[in-house]
């Protein structure tokens, strides 16, 4: 999520534009806020429902007997399915909520807002909704609401269901507010994302029993969201991202639920055709709100383009759909080589984001691959003089792409796309989880394997601090953990025939089957090398480190005494475009921070983590990184884990490594500057130099047989910070409860 940055950061950023652009960009800006004016007032006196003539979606991407759902233990989707309809969620942190018009927040870190509407009857006419709605989009939402069940109770979609706080449906989107202490934006967005929607189908597969119910409750909830959610108005439509993911989410699930619905009893044509408008809206409100900058365009962007070739490869063709799916190929073309390093890694300087992104372009990657002809005739015969807007839509001639290779995509996308899931593999620890660097909201494409585990609800409770006002009463609760990314690996091993990640291989298998369904079976093969070792090299280290007055060193030990020493067949993988540098032999995994800012410098994913690591030994972590915790609710939260005190690295002088703008103007921004060098690299360690300002740090990591050694070097003096998990957030909104 991007918040703006000052004002004399944007006007400084204006003037280092060439003048044809800045030109450009100002007169944009104009033209933009005419066109808003217009929109919102012809928005807030019509329906803003299309009127287009679009098809009903009859095009299937996946065949649900072809998924492999072997691995979904039974009772973990059966206690998921209960949860999704009782209308209980758990995102970022909440806990098993229910979200309902008279739900009772539980409250963040203290702050709650009682702001439900009493609605003492959800009649089936839909005149309920004239609390929700503006009149000129009562009647299109109360038809919509009409094919609801009877007996459904609505979700309020519009409500931050942690901290009770409520937007409003009757506002234009570009025109929401909520800027107080422990209100969440990104919780009504994460429930709008639809990611459970896709899980309860497989869940239909997997418990037959539910079938009937999940297939109703399927039908009822997208009615219920697109009849109290219009195009453009509410919170819902203010990110491009989340409405993207959310479409797509919404097609997944359609696809499949259909193929269950035998008969087409419940997924009937009134429904389809229901269904099949909000998409194309969704596919409207995209291209119309593309969250691009010519400077830099991040996982948003990403998000969006995605998003829009899932609706432009299920929507029938027309002029329109046509264009829609060749910019969606162009963009992630272009963003993957963008977004993504020669080394693979993100450019958000965030193991999360990297998943995050890394799962986008997967996912994309498979849908095109599995084009039919006539949806790769489209590729080719678009028409780009309509196309008016930036980023402009390239001539078929002058395309990356090649409809008439197999492969499709140019061979650089395809190695940067492997070395991406390699990043993956080689970051995991021996636990299944990967180091957290930089930033971590749990943000996710599809969310279709359950990963995680149950414990009692009184241990959770115990465990995590934002759980201390949960209610919930049940015996036990199932946790997901944000860190483990194996269902990553797993999509990747379905791209490419020759990524099989030997210590997961059999953890999970759906992302897998998946990819391969909706790349129809078509895969990659890899023919350049595969591997991210690096060579020993050598600088005058030793003699630049007795330069500097100030020095520290600490000894790391595994807790008991191994058969064999640490060293032993000890391998270093580096990736120096993103800055990450990891030690791994069968007891030690260590994943040193060499990462830039990230975003062309911006940093607006990154942390005050130069220098510092993780460290596993004998499958114990022994040091963590803290995670996020939060982003706009709080923001001394915010900055609190992404400051150097809470990395495991030095402070020097008491100084942040990276200075940041005070207040909700800065929490997604760095001032770019730190630089990092390698000046030693051997088989066995490396030693690495920070300088900022006129500060100098070099660190050497030296792995012996039977301990690791730390030596800090500084020209001023420093404080040494070693994270065991007492502050320690493993995904958004968690918190362990050993931290204040």
């Amino acid at each position: 999520m991007m918040v703006p940055g000052s004002s004399h950061s944007r006007i400084r950023r204006a003037l280092s534009l060439p003048p044809r652009v800045l030109v450009r960009k100002v007169a944009g800006k104009i033209r933009n806020r005419r066109d808003d004016r217009k929109c919102r007032l012809q928005d807030l006196k019509t329906c803003t429902r299309s009127a287009a003539g679009i098809l009903p979606i009859h095009r299937r991407v996946l065949k649900m007997d072809d998924l492999d759902l072997s691995r979904i233990k039974p009772e973990v989707a059966q206690y998921l399915a209960d949860m999704y309809l009782n209308h209980r969620f758990d995102l970022l942190g909440s806990g098993w909520v229910e979200n309902s018009y008279d739900g009772r927040a539980p409250g963040l870190e203290g702050y709650r807002y009682s702001m439900n509407l009493e609605i003492d009857r959800f009649d089936p006419e839909g005149f309920w909704l004239r609390q929700i709605l503006l009149p000129p989009h009562l009647e299109s939402g109360r038809k919509i609401w009409q094919g609801v069940s009877d007996a459904y109770t609505p979700i309020d979609w519009q409500k931050d269901y942690k901290s009770g706080y409520r937007w409003s449906a009757r506002r234009w989107y570009k025109d929401q507010s909520g800027d107080l202490p422990g209100v969440d934006i990104k919780v009504p967005w994460e429930l709008a994302r639809m990611q459970h929607l896709p899980q309860m189908a497989l869940f239909c597969a997997i418990l037959p029993e539910f079938r009937e119910e999940l297939l109703k409750e399927f039908c009822n909830q997208v009615l219920d969201f697109i009849a109290t959610n219009p195009p453009r108005m509410g919170v819902n439509w203010v990110c491009t991202m989340d409405v993207a993911i959310r479409a797509a989410n919404i097609l997944l699930a359609y696809d499949l639920f259909r193929q269950l619905d035998e008969g087409g009893e419940v997924i009937d044509c009134r429904f389809r055709q229901v269904v099949s408008n909000a998409v194309y809206e969704h596919g409207v409100h995209i291209v119309n709100n593309l969250e691009w900058s010519e400077k830099l365009a991040n996982n948003h962007y990403l998000a969006n383009i995605v998003g829009l070739l899932f609706v432009a490869v299920y929507l029938d063709r027309s002029d329109d759909i046509d264009r829609w799916l060749a910019f969606s190929v162009q963009e992630i073309i272009s963003e993957v080589k963008r977004q993504f390093y020669c080394d693979g890694g993100n450019f958000e300087s965030s193991t999360s984001y990297h998943r995050l992104g890394t799962e986008m372009a997967a996912f994309a990657t498979a849908l095109v691959l599995g084009l039919d002809d006539d949806k790769k005739r489209a590729l080719r015969d678009y028409d780009c003089d309509q196309w008016s807007r930036w980023p402009r839509l390239k001539t078929p001639d002058e395309q990356e792409y090649n409809v008439d290779l197999k492969a499709l995509f140019p061979d650089w996308y395809i190695e940067r796309l492997y070395r991406a899931g390699r990043l993956t593999l080689d970051l995991t620890k021996p636990t299944g989880e990967v180091p957290q660097i930089g930033d971590n909201d749990s943000g996710r494409l599809f969310r279709l394997s359950p990963n995680g585990s149950f414990m009692s609800t009184d241990h959770a409770k115990g465990k995590y601090r934002n759980l201390a006002q949960y209610t919930g009463r049940e015996i036990r609760a199932w946790d997901e953990n944000c860190i483990n990314h194996q269902t990553l690996l797993s999509a990747i091993s379905g791209l490419f025939d020759s990524f099989e990640p030997d210590r997961f291989r059999d953890r999970f298998l759906l992302e897998r089957s998946v990819i391969r369904n909706i790349a129809g079976g078509k895969c990659f093969s890899v023919n350049f090398r595969s591997d991210c070792e690096l060579t020993s090299t050598s600088t005058n280290a030793m003699t630049q480190m007795q330069t500097l007055s100030h020095r520290q060193e600490g000894i790391l030990r595994p807790s008991r005494q191994g058969t064999i020493p640490l060293t032993s067949d000890l391998k270093l993988y580096g990736y120096p475009d993103s800055g990450f540098f990891i030690f791994a032999s069968k007891r030690i995994h260590m994943t040193i921070c060499a990462a830039p800012n990230g975003q062309n410098g911006l940093g607006g994913h990154a942390h005050n983590d130069k220098l510092s690591f993780e460290l596993n030994l004998d499958g114990e972590d022994i040091v963590v990184d803290p995670g996020t915790y939060l982003y706009t609710p709080l923001v001394d939260w915010r900055n609190r884990f992404r400051s150097v005190r809470a990395h495991n690295t030095v402070v020097v002088a008491g100084q942040e490594q990276n200075r940041w703008t005070p207040g909700r103007r800065g929490l997604f921004s760095l001032n770019d500057e730190t630089a990092i060098e390698v000046l030693d690299l051997s088989e066995t360690g490396i030693v690495l130099q920070l300088t900022y300002r006129d500060i100098i740090h070099i660190r050497q990591f030296e792995i012996a047989c039977d301990y690791v050694r730390i030596c800090d070097y500084a020209n001023h003096a420093f404080e040494v910070n070693l994270n065991p998990g007492e502050m320690y957030s493993g995904g958004y909104g968690k918190i362990v409860r050993g931290f204040r």
